[in-house]
C-alpha cells in the first residue's frame, strides 16, 4: 500500500486520538474515581514481618517460624505469631491424644493479636484432655480450609472434631472472584512471591476445585490505572459465571469437610463467626438441617472497642468473647465432647 500524505495525516490522526482518550480515561480513573496503577496499591505493612510463603496447592500457606509484629496503632501492643513446622499457630498444649481441630481464615488464625490471646488458645486453657489446632490461615476461604483440612488427616490421628470458622465472605474467596484477586495482589506485595489462589466451580452438579491462578497482570499495569482497572474487568468477567454458583460452592465445600471428618471418625461443627445477610442465612439453615450439619454462631462483637487499633482485626477482648462463646455451646459433659 503507498502511503500518501493524506494517509499518513490520517493515520497520526487515529493514533493522537487514541492516545487522547487513553489520557483522559487515565486521568479520570486517577482523579475522579480515585482508583491507583497496580504498583500503587501496597498495603501499609508498619514494616511488618512476612509470616507466609507461596505453596503450589493452596496458593500460600504458613512460614514456620516465631513473628514479631510491631504495635498496628499508636497506642497498640506488639504482638507474637507462631507457626509450627505443620502449619498450625501455637496454641500452647503439647498433648498429641485426642484432638480438636479448626481451619478458617484469619479470624480462625487470629491475626493481629498474640499466640495466648486468640480463641483458639484461650479454648486450650479450658481443655485438657484434648490439644487444640488451629489451622486457620489469614486469607484462606473455603477451599484452602478444606484442601489443608485433607492435608491434616493425612498426617494425623486421633482427631475428635473439625470445627470450620466460616465468615460469608469465604463465598467470593472461593470462587476467585475479581474484587478478591485484587485485593490478594495487594495483600501479596513485598512477600518472597506473588500470591496465587485455588478456586472452585460446579460441573456436572459436582464440585471441582481448580489449581491456583495468579492475578492477572498486563503491560504497564504497575504504571497505569486505566490498564489496572482493565485487568480487575477481566478477572470480574472471568468470574462472572462463577459468582451465580458462590452459595452453592460454599455448601458444597461445608458437606465435603462434613464427609471427610466423618470417614476419619471426626464430629464436624461449622462455626460462623460473622453474621451472614438474613436472606442468605434462610438458605444455610434450610441447607444445614437437610444435611444435618451442627453449626453454632458465635459472631465476633461489633465496634472499635473489639478490634485492633491501626488494623482492624478482632481484638484479645473480641478472641475472649467468642471463646466463651464456643466453649458454652460444643457439647459437652464433664469436658469431654459427645457424639
Amino acid at each position: 500500500m503507498i502511503l500518501t500524505k493524506n494517509r499518513v495525516q490520517n493515520i497520526f490522526l487515529v493514533i493522537l486520538s487514541i492516545f487522547l482518550t487513553c489520557l483522559v480515561l487515565e486521568l479520570f480513573i486517577r482523579f475522579v474515581l480515585g482508583e491507583k496503577p497496580r504498583n500503587e496499591l501496597d498495603f501499609d505493612l508498619k514494616d511488618q514481618p512476612i509470616s507466609f510463603v507461596e505453596d503450589k496447592v493452596l496458593g500460600w500457606k504458613p512460614k514456620p517460624g516465631e513473628y514479631i509484629f510491631k504495635p498496628w496503632g499508636k497506642n497498640g501492643r506488639t504482638t507474637k505469631l507462631t507457626n509450627l513446622d505443620n502449619g498450625e499457630r501455637l496454641t500452647g498444649y503439647k498433648s498429641e491424644e485426642n484432638k480438636i481441630v479448626f481451619v478458617g481464615g484469619s479470624l480462625t488464625q487470629g491475626w493481629a493479636v498474640d499466640d495466648s490471646s486468640t480463641f483458639s488458645w484461650l479454648l486450650q486453657k479450658k481443655f485438657k484432655n484434648y490439644k487444640i489446632k488451629n489451622y486457620g490461615v489469614g486469607g484462606y476461604g473455603g477451599v484452602q480450609s478444606f484442601l489443608k483440612l485433607q492435608n491434616v488427616f493425612e498426617n494425623e490421628k486421633n482427631i475428635k472434631l473439625v470445627i470450620y470458622g466460616f465468615i460469608p465472605h469465604h463465598e467470593v474467596r472461593n470462587i476467585a472472584s475479581g474484587s478478591w484477586m485484587h485485593l490478594l495482589n495487594k495483600g501479596s506485595r513485598g512477600t518472597e512471591g506473588k500470591l496465587s489462589l485455588p478456586y472452585a466451580s460446579i460441573k456436572n452438579q459436582k464440585l471441582v476445585i481448580h489449581k491456583p491462578k495468579k492475578y492477572l497482570k498486563l503491560t504497564l499495569g504497575n504504571r497505569s490505572a486505566l490498564i489496572t482497572k482493565i485487568e480487575k474487568k477481566i478477572l470480574k468477567l472471568n468470574s462472572f459465571k462463577r459468582s451465580f454458583q458462590e452459595t452453592k460452592i460454599s455448601k458444597e465445600i461445608i458437606l465435603n469437610m462434613k464427609e471427610i471428618a466423618e470417614e476419619n471418625d471426626s464430629k464436624f461443627i461449622l462455626l460462623v463467626l460473622n453474621k451472614i445477610p438474613e436472606e442468605k442465612f434462610i438458605k444455610y439453615k434450610k441447607f444445614f438441617k437437610e444435611e444435618s450439619i451442627e453449626h453454632i454462631n458465635c459472631y465476633f462483637p461489633e465496634g472499635e472497642n473489639y478490634r485492633v487499633e491501626g488494623e482492624g482485626h478482632p481484638n484479645r477482648i473480641g478472641h475472649k468473647f467468642v471463646s466463651d462463646c464456643i466453649y458454652a455451646q460444643l457439647p459437652l459433659k464433664d469436658n469431654v465432647l459427645l457424639k
